[in-house]
């Protein structure tokens, strides 16, 4: 049995594929220690479900004949797992069942298989418990590679050989009733929150992207896509002005915004007869891109749940806020 292993958190609907969730188990036994779901029905599952995510290598979701029972928010245990996880950007494992054309599964599963298919994600198919160790093999190392992992967990011989880690605590955010509504934290509840950056980002660099847009020239349209540099300075004070939540929509409208103040100028360096430029946006690979980004460097975090099911909703964090309240101090103070 190796000296060192992966934690890996297992998200999965309760008393849904018992026997897939057997087989990873004796798949995992020498690679890795498991933490699972637990069921909805107990006050703290989310809360540990959070915490599990937070501390966790890797994950791995089992998608089978069942959505979950569904929370006071609106989704069930495994979506907001499934949403955490993706919000801490952790390196996630897909296993779905194949289901028949006229199998008879939830509308809530249905559109869930939807988003989850329709993400970035790394995605296996499987008919039985048969199938997972075959899928597991390639993907488990896959997911070691591609992320650079170094197990977390060694043997107590071994200690004396490693760094121990720091562990860094963070006061995390209830996720609210969808009906209730979501208040502002003040500075001073989110001044116990620890600043998790993984990625920082300072506000005089620059971050490139390409948009699409429609010119309009002596009495024609013209479809451009062209690449714009926006400062990360000009992102966070666009971010400023978006409502206290919002949603990956609302986020790419304020980029589009952004992108559209500044487009005209852009497009008239080689098309001088531009008279006017509208449809601005930024594409689909830029906003995930910088959506990670945002995540990574705790500008915004996941704060809710809307009323439909694969809507999540974020906030710009008290650290982004007090970066830029900072470097509005020192700019004046130069001035």
């Amino acid at each position: 049995m190796p000296n060192r292993r992966y934690h890996i958190h297992i998200i999965c609907a309760d008393n849904d594929q018992l026997l897939v969730l057997d087989s990873l188990a004796i798949f995992f036994q020498a690679r890795a220690f498991l933490t699972y779901d637990v069921s909805s029905k107990l006050s703290k599952a989310s809360f540990y479900g959070r915490q599990c995510i937070d501390s966790c290598d890797y994950a791995v979701m089992i998608v089978g004949d069942s959505y979950g029972t569904v929370q006071k928010n609106g989704v069930s245990q495994m979506h907001l797992s499934y949403l955490n996880a993706k919000a801490k950007l952790k390196p996630l494992i897909v296993l779905v069942k194949n289901h028949s054309p006229d199998a008879d599964i939830s509308r809530q599963l249905q559109e869930f298989i939807k988003l989850v298919t329709k993400q970035d994600n790394q995605l296996h198919y499987y008919d039985t418990e048969e199938d997972i160790e075959p899928l597991l093999v390639q993907a488990h190392y896959n997911a070691i590679a591609n992320n650079k992992m170094i197990g977390g967990w060694v043997r107590a011989n071994d200690e004396e050989n490693t760094t121990s880690k720091k562990v860094v605590y963070e006061k995390t955010v209830d996720v609210l009733p969808s009906t209730t509504e979501v208040e502002k934290n003040s500075p001073d509840e989110e001044d116990f929150i620890a600043d998790k950056v993984s990625e920082p980002i300072e506000l005089t660099e620059f971050f490139e992207i390409q948009y699409s847009a429609q010119a309009y020239e002596g009495g024609n349209l013209t479809d451009v896509t062209r690449s714009l540099t926006l400062s990360w300075h000009e992102i966070l004070m666009t971010l400023m002005r978006i409502p206290c939540t919002f949603s990956s929509y609302g986020l790419q409208n304020a980029i589009n915004r952004l992108i559209t103040s500044k487009a005209e100028v852009d497009i008239k360096k080689e098309m001088p007869n531009v008279h006017a430029v509208s449809r601005c946006q930024i594409s689909q690979a830029d906003i995930n891109n910088l959506q990670r980004k945002l995540v990574g460097a705790n500008w915004i975090q996941l704060m809710t749940y809307g009323t439909r099911v694969s809507q999540e909703l974020w906030k710009l964090t008290f650290y982004a806020k007090n970066l830029l309240q900072n470097h509005t101090s020192n700019t004046n103070k130069q001035d």
